[in-house]
């Protein structure tokens, strides 16, 4: 009797929280969602913030405000929405940078298990995009000119320190067995407009960024960075085509929420998310973008995010990058 009673109590208290669960997804959103941004206005992230914002609040009636918080490589606003209530109504739009921050800062007052990951909403490799007067026409040219250039590095610009395409651009070095000089810039629009005035001559760029200077001639496309060729530039090679097989570097686009928020309402938001951008008019906004639509599932998420942990730890540890 006494073991039955137990199980009876376990089993009421199973039920209890399962409704508990249940009912708080029933009734959220009751108050505006924020929607936190790592980065300026006006970049990729932004948009696409905007998008899904703009899009969840016209379904779930009630306002996704998107709030912009640059600074640190978005560690800044990572660890305060790590902090914050985990209740739903704190959310952030992250990136690759996602996981390599937390190897690339020492003094990070959070960690990738505070995060309960919701959904991957788009990824995109990058162009190796150059100044057209530069010698090299792709992929295989640009490392016989690096490797034959040992008497002057070529130079090549980033949105930064340890961002996602500084760390892509040590790979290929790695990889390729090339040396470049690293020009970090504070975010990938100034860098490009150097590159468009021919100050540096080399740049990894998202499709979204790039596309439309391609189109008018201000920039040639090297390479993607993808397994498989744009749909975008079905003309550029990917670089396992010229030779560096292997060589795969992208960047992502997913939602995250600070680690104990319910998984009701986790599962609430991904079921929305997925939907949004499985249809029209979203996934074409985002295709129009150079993007890939995505939509997985938090498993999913959560298995890229491993995944992602050990490429890059040992492409970081050999590069010998860390930030304060």
């Amino acid at each position: 009797m006494r073991k039955f009673a137990r199980s009876l109590v376990t089993l009421c208290l199973a039920t209890s929280v399962l409704s508990a669960g249940l009912a708080v997804a029933q009734i959220y959103p009751e108050k505006p969602v924020r929607i936190m941004v790592g980065m300026a206005p006006g970049g990729s992230n932004d948009t696409i913030a905007r998008l899904i914002g703009s899009a969840l609040q016209e379904r779930l009636h009630q306002p996704f405000i998107v709030e912009n918080k640059p600074g640190a490589n978005s560690t800044i606003a990572t660890a305060e929405v790590a902090r914050a209530q985990p209740d739903g109504y704190n959310l952030m739009l992250v990136i690759s940078s996602h996981v390599t921050n937390t190897m690339l800062f020492s003094q990070l007052n959070y960690k990738l298990e505070d995060f309960k990951p919701v959904t991957v909403i788009a990824e995109t490799p990058f162009v190796l995009v150059a100044n057209p007067k530069f010698k090299p026409n792709n992929v295989s040219e640009f490392i016989k000119y690096a490797k034959s250039n040992k008497e002057r590095t070529i130079d090549f610009g980033t949105p930064g320190m340890g961002s996602t395409q500084h760390i892509a651009m040590e790979l290929m070095d790695q990889m390729a067995g090339t040396k470049m000089n690293h020009v970090p810039y504070k975010g990938g629009a100034p860098a490009q407009a150097d590159l468009i005035g021919g100050v540096i001559p080399v740049i990894f760029a998202t499709p979204t960024q790039s596309l439309p200077f391609l189109k008018n001639g201000q920039l040639k496309a090297l390479g993607v960075t993808s397994p498989k060729r744009l749909p975008q530039l079905p003309d550029i090679p990917t670089f396992t085509e010229s030779g560096l097989t292997g060589y795969d570097a992208n960047v992502w686009f997913g939602i995250v929420a600070p680690a104990n928020t319910p998984d009701t309402v986790v599962q609430l938001l991904n079921k929305e998310i997925v939907d949004i951008i499985s249809n029209q008019p979203i996934r074409g906004r985002l295709e129009e973008m150079g993007l890939t639509p995505v939509g997985s599932t938090p498993e999913a998420f959560a298995a890229l995010l491993e995944s992602e942990k050990k490429k890059w730890a040992e492409v970081i540890k050999i590069a010998n990058i860390s930030l304060q």
